[in-house]
């Protein structure tokens, strides 16, 4: 019964964090958003197993699509070349293994002697992070940027829901209201 509490609580005290957040809003000084009528996109970058891929059909796509829908709600148009902002997206993917239960072995009634451990009880836990700048290339300084992290889950094609939801929330923050930090 004891080894079972024990179990129990550890796997309570490695339960994931929250499936998303927004890890940080930032703006340049200064910056005047209304000035802002186009942008341009440069390469989505992907960090995965093999590398930076740019434009990786499997990321940026719905990145693409997501933000283009934010900045077109906000009065900006798209441009192949010669925008008042280049959009630069960085799109990162890790695992980091979680330990979730040990089972001792040992009689039911042992209290403090345990054998050493019979079994492991183990997962990969898949995380997200996406970084979106805005770029004024007058100055070639950030005027906008923004993080975000979440779970993923390994299924393709199941992170694009995730991906929209985690635009919309970095551009609730876009152009900074009056009086925002």
């Amino acid at each position: 019964m004891r080894i079972i509490i024990l179990v129990s609580a550890a796997c309570l005290l490695v339960l994931p964090a929250p499936a998303q957040k927004l890890r940080m809003v930032q703006y340049g000084k200064g910056v005047d958003f209304s000035s802002f009528k186009t942008y341009q996109w440069l390469p989505v970058k992907a960090l995965g197993r093999s590398g930076v891929v740019e434009d990786d059909p499997s990321v940026a796509p719905a990145v693409r699509e997501s933000i283009d829908q934010q900045l077109s709600a906000k009065g900006l148009k798209p441009v192949s070349s010669g925008g008042d902002l280049q959009v630069s997206v960085v799109a990162l993917r890790e695992s980091s293994p979680q330990l979730e239960a040990i089972v001792f072995a040992g009689p039911p009634d042992a209290t403090w002697a345990f054998g050493g451990p019979q079994s492991t009880v183990g997962r990969y836990n898949a995380e997200g992070t996406l970084a979106v700048n805005l770029i004024d290339p007058k100055t070639n300084k950030s005027a906008w940027s923004a993080i975000a992290t979440s779970s993923l889950n390994s299924k393709p094609g199941s992170s694009e829901g995730k991906v929209r939801k985690a635009i919309e929330k970095m551009f609730e923050y876009f152009p900074p209201k009056p009086g925002q930090k």
